[in-house]
């Protein structure tokens, strides 16, 4: 019979206490119409609330404040909450030097952490060196760049960006699925470019031979897969454009291709140091294998952290509506 100390059962009272109490907020938050709930994150322990995330500005503080004030049980709260009007005040002040040395103006906007930039300037590099002067306040969650270079046709569609959640479902025309492990980030616009994502990817026939033979955890297998592949994005799971057959599409995960931001670089909310890889320089990989010529023959390709386990086959739509049914983001258009 297992024993429990009275120290033990104090513990899960204070967890399950803290996990009703960040129900609670979820709820609360939830229910205000006028706050961007999904873009605030929150985490509970012993009765104090811990929130991070975006929000439009002072209004929406004072409302996140009072909608707390109003819940029972919580002991304090900590806000690193980001504020739109403050991040786009900084943002201006730190174009200033760049407005001034080549004499054009940049317009700015911020939603939810996502700073859309505009304006004209001369050449391709002075709209790269403002993206990454944007880019540089790890207090911004992406950058939209919509500069236009003088003699360049602009392109009418917007830049895109998603945040597809770590642990996410990824969906594949064919029903066939994995699961988002990594996200890989261009450090110049701060926006995701590839999700990592780890799942019964291999061929159906293969698959039906490995479950023949008890062989189920070579199943399993990561690969890289292009943000704008994404059609509809929810908050537990993303649909692909694309059926798993088209190998085309994406490639194996080679992690000789990416590295681990610096411990000084801050991800983007809503990742964490380790959701978060950059892509190799191609020169630097070229030294790499110059150095050593054995490196391309590597095996390093990522291997499964968990046997496969069989799977019942997945109602694509049915599982979209499950998820809430709410397309959290459009991959036409930068989330509002």
């Amino acid at each position: 019979m297992t024993m429990f100390t009275t120290e033990t059962l104090k513990i899960r009272t204070d967890q399950e206490m803290d996990m009703e109490l960040k129900a609670s907020v979820h709820h609360a938050l939830y229910e205000d119409a006028f706050l961007g709930y999904y873009e605030i994150g929150v985490y509970v322990k012993n009765g104090i609330v811990y929130l991070n995330g975006h929000i439009m500005g002072v209004t929406s503080l004072r409302r996140v404040n009072n909608i707390l004030q109003s819940i029972p049980g919580i002991v304090g709260i900590k806000s690193n909450l980001v504020l739109d009007d403050k991040l786009i005040l900084e943002v201006a002040q730190s174009l200033g030097a760049l407005e001034h040395r080549y004499a054009c103006k940049f317009f700015v906007d911020a939603s939810n952490g996502v700073i859309s930039l505009n304006g004209i300037v001369s050449d391709g590099n002075v709209k790269l060196l403002a993206e990454q002067c944007v880019a540089a306040n790890r207090q911004v969650r992406g950058v939209v760049n919509q500069v236009c270079v003088t003699g360049i046709e602009p392109t009418l569609k917007t830049p895109l960006f998603l945040q597809p959640a770590i642990g996410a479902i990824i969906y594949f025309l064919d029903g066939v699925f994995g699961m988002i492990k990594q996200v890989v980030i261009n450090p110049d616009n701060r926006c995701v470019i590839q999700v990592i994502i780890q799942g019964q990817l291999s061929e159906q026939k293969q698959n039906l031979m490995a479950l023949t033979n008890n062989q189920a955890e070579i199943l399993e297998k990561t690969i890289i897969i292009p943000v704008n592949l994404i059609r509809y994005l929810t908050a537990n799971s993303g649909f692909l454009t694309i059926k798993s057959t088209e190998t085309t599409c994406y490639k194996d995960f080679n992690p000789l291709h990416f590295t681990t931001p610096s411990v000084n670089w801050v991800p983007p909310y809503p990742y964490g140091p380790n959701d978060v890889l950059f892509a190799s320089d191609d020169r630097e990989l070229e030294k790499q294998i110059m150095l050593n010529p054995d490196i391309e023959q590597l095996n390093a390709w990522a291997q499964p952290t968990s046997p496969w386990q069989a799977r019942a086959s997945v109602d694509i739509v049915a599982a979209w509506e499950d998820d809430g049914g709410q397309i959290i983001q459009i991959a036409e258009t930068v989330r509002s």
